[in-house]
């Protein structure tokens, strides 16, 4: 992986997070005592148990706090809604944390099942128990109670996702929650842009097309120049500036949202050779199933 120089200002900015130790979450929080470390990312907790290096902390809060930088009213509803961000440590999964441990496994015509898993819902879920099958399913979640992962956010070679960063992503469905709930004409326009996607077969059978969620939070990757590479028939997206190419309506509401900014600073796969996979690049990305 490349890891491209940091700004002097947001060096700076990660600098004084770093000097800052975490704490024990305070108990106004109402926080369950399995997090014993905390740290405040613009009013919104990012805490994790003890497994967790504190730099994995610093590099979320430091992401979070970037993604909402341009609309700080996106922020404050989160706060009031009572958001929170875990972070998981290497040898954690997410059914170890209390909010996660009677999670049960998709049913077969849930909608967050991808084509493929509906496709081979018996033999690649229904086969499986529930914690065997969130164990492997994901290592990250959005919502009221989001999950990163401590390698995710670090960037080390261990993760899953090596070549992008999930903790993006899946904070960027706490954005479009945000959205719908402070600023419905631009909701609007995400629905839109969801609707001239599927009408013109934009981001065909990739992960993106799964639901308007998967679609704002797998374009909230490219806006920030983190996200790997599609292709489709040929046409790669690798950039922000691919995504604003191939589904500008879809651009112009990321924009509305995050402003003109395309570097989230502790981000550890910004602009990496990481995004691209080894090989020869196929014609097409998406799960052949």
């Amino acid at each position: 992986m490349i890891i491209r120089a940091i700004g002097l200002p947001s060096l700076l900015a990660l600098s004084a997070c770093a000097t800052m130790a975490a704490t024990s979450p305070p108990p106004a929080l109402g926080i369950p005592s399995f997090y014993t470390q905390y740290r405040d990312a613009d009013g919104i907790p990012v805490v994790s148990s003890s497994e967790v290096r504190e730099d994995a902390l610093v590099a979320a809060e430091a992401m979070i706090e970037d993604m909402l930088a341009y609309r700080p009213d996106l922020a404050d509803w989160l706060r009031r809604e009572g958001y929170r961000v875990a972070i998981i440590g290497e040898t954690e999964a997410l059914l170890d944390l209390p909010e996660n441990a009677h999670w049960k496994k998709p049913a077969p015509d849930d909608p967050r099942l991808t084509r493929c898993e509906k496709k081979h819902y018996d033999e690649r879920i229904g086969r499986l128990t529930d914690r065997a099958y969130w164990d492997a399913r994901a290592r990250g979640i959005g919502g009221q109670h989001t999950v990163g992962a401590e390698e995710d956010v670090l960037g080390l070679p261990t993760s899953r996702y090596y070549g992008e960063t999930i903790l993006v992503h899946e904070f960027a469905h706490n954005i479009l929650f945000a959205i719908q709930g402070v600023d419905p004409a631009l909701y609007a326009e995400v629905e839109a842009a969801y609707a001239n996607a599927q009408a013109n077969r934009l981001w065909f059978e990739e992960y993106n097309m799964t639901t308007m969620q998967e679609y704002w939070a797998e374009g909230t990757q490219f806006w920030f120049d983190s996200n790997r590479l599609q292709v489709f028939d040929g046409r790669r997206i690798l950039s922000h500036r691919d995504l604003e190419s191939y589904d500008p309506q879809l651009a112009a509401a990321l924009r509305a949202a995050y402003g003109d900014r395309h570097r989230l600073a502790a981000d550890p796969f910004w602009m990496s050779d990481a995004r691209v996979p080894p090989g020869p690049i196929p014609e097409n990305t998406a799960e052949v199933c």
